[in-house]
């Protein structure tokens, strides 16, 4: 029959009542694109008690899977099931929750759902107990996944979020909370090792998870490749830290941190091309945005470079707010907002910015005040920075500090240029000026030569 012919045909079939207590066990089919080609998608229903729906199909989503075809749309209605579903076809999962929640249960079968295919759909669901295992797994074969509005609870780790990057995933609206259970990778909402491109990570909310709220760990080969990432929007509430190794050309914007148990936002190493812009991180245990080259823990293959870490607020932390150590060089840190940080009193940190063994780096526009220790701190090792226009004052110790030795300003090895600070170690880092009654901590003073590339794409 010709294509034409088949679409006038199919547009004048019933549409499926309404109701949850369908009329049909199947919907109305519709031409799907598949591979480039028109492919009828069909609707299957399964109800684990025919409750909700008496006349579902199949009473598990495995079983539904099995008879679908590629492009077909499986409705799962309220119940438990206890189950860890295989899905190897292109498929979009929805949970129906007329009469409750839709809640998938591997318990110590595996993954909720084990995905190994492109352009697969979740949605709706509470995937709960996967112990040893992630309540959803997503291959590095494969891409265009699109995770939605799912809560993900009391699973080893939330969700095995890997991806070829072909096809841009998308991980948005999802509840990550207490993914702690014992086994490999425990304590993370999301994670991710064998490599991740093109993905959207969105307008997630995180609490209880006790490693990271999300943490990227591949390790730096072309195989595990993590690049095109855009962490935009999330809430990250008594959670753990953001943590990217070995990531390249991606974004960390907008989320909100509030009592971290660790870092707000931790670069492990080999960290690159990444801008980290317009973030609230607040009260974490350990530093707001930490920059290490960290290979105790992580597979690092260099320092952390070329990174934009600009207009967030970073303040309670325990330990400093901002930190440049361990080679990071080329980074630029700009009009952030730094205050009230170092409350764990340890001697060795209590800094709004520090740098330590960190070189060649622009420390520019920010303010930094009331912290412990020092506003802008410099250790011995680190030369070559440029500290300009900065705003410190009503730091415990000094508000501008510089321990290295040189022939930049005022015998050190770095350039300090028209900063205002009250106290400075040694004399000439700074002027005593400051703009008293004129100090607006939402400042966004944007620099014709470091605009940030944000990519404005979905």
């Amino acid at each position: 029959m010709p294509l034409a012919a088949l679409r006038r045909l199919l547009g004048h079939q019933p549409r499926s009542t309404p109701n949850h207590r369908q009329t049909s066990s199947l919907s109305r089919p519709g031409l799907q694109p598949l591979e480039d080609r028109c492919v009828l998608s069909t609707v299957l229903t399964v109800d684990d008690d025919h409750a909700q729906n008496a006349h579902a199909q199949f009473t598990s989503i495995g079983a539904a899977v099995a008879a679908a075809q590629p492009g077909d749309t499986i409705r799962v209605y309220a119940g438990t099931y206890a189950e860890s579903v295989m899905v190897n076809k292109s498929l979009t999962f929805v949970a129906v929750h007329h009469g409750g929640s839709v809640v998938v249960n591997p318990g110590t079968a595996g993954s909720g759902f084990d995905v190994e295919a492109n352009n697969v759909r979740i949605s709706g669901f509470t995937i709960e107990d996967a112990t040893g295992a992630a309540g959803i797994t997503l291959s590095r074969s494969f891409s265009g996944y699109d995770i939605e509005n799912n809560v993900l609870k009391d699973n080893t780790f939330g969700i095995y979020l890997n991806s070829s990057g072909a096809s841009k995933t998308v991980i948005r609206h999802n509840s990550f909370i207490s993914n702690n259970a014992a086994g490999s990778a425990s304590g993370n909402g999301i994670y991710s090792d064998q490599g991740v491109s093109n993905a959207r990570i969105e307008g997630n909310h995180f609490t209880g998870q006790e490693n990271a709220a999300m943490i990227f760990v591949g390790n730096g080969t072309t195989a595990q490749a993590q690049s095109n990432l855009r962490i935009r929007g999330n809430v990250l509430i008594d959670d753990a830290p953001i943590i990217l190794v070995n990531t390249t050309d991606s974004v960390i914007s907008g989320n909100v941190s509030l009592r971290s148990s660790g870092s707000g936002i931790f670069f492990g190493g080999g960290v690159s091309g990444v801008v980290v812009s317009h973030n609230v991180l607040r009260d974490g245990a350990f530093t707001g945005i930490n920059l290490r080259t960290d290979s105790t823990n992580y597979p690092v293959l260099a320092p952390n470079t070329n990174n934009i870490i600009r207009n967030n607020v970073v303040s309670g932390f325990g330990d400093s707010g901002i930190r440049l150590r361990e080679g990071a060089s080329g980074n630029l840190v700009a009009n952030n907002v730094v205050v009230h940080n170092g409350g764990n009193n340890d001697s060795t940190t209590g800094d709004g910015i520090s740098l330590e063994n960190a070189d060649n780096n622009v420390i520019r526009g920010n303010v930094a005040e009331h912290n412990r220790r020092d506003g802008i701190r410099v250790d011995a090792d680190s030369t070559g920075n440029r500290i300009e226009g900065n705003r410190l004052r009503f730091n415990g110790e000094f508000d501008a500090r510089d321990d290295s030795t040189g022939s930049g300003t005022a015998g050190t090895a770095n350039t300090w240029v028209r900063n205002k600070a009250r106290t400075t170690s040694p004399m000439g880092l700074a002027s005593h000026g400051h703009d008293e009654d004129h100090h607006d901590e939402g400042h966004d003073h944007d620099d014709d030569n470091d605009h940030e590339h944000e990519h404005g794409d979905d």
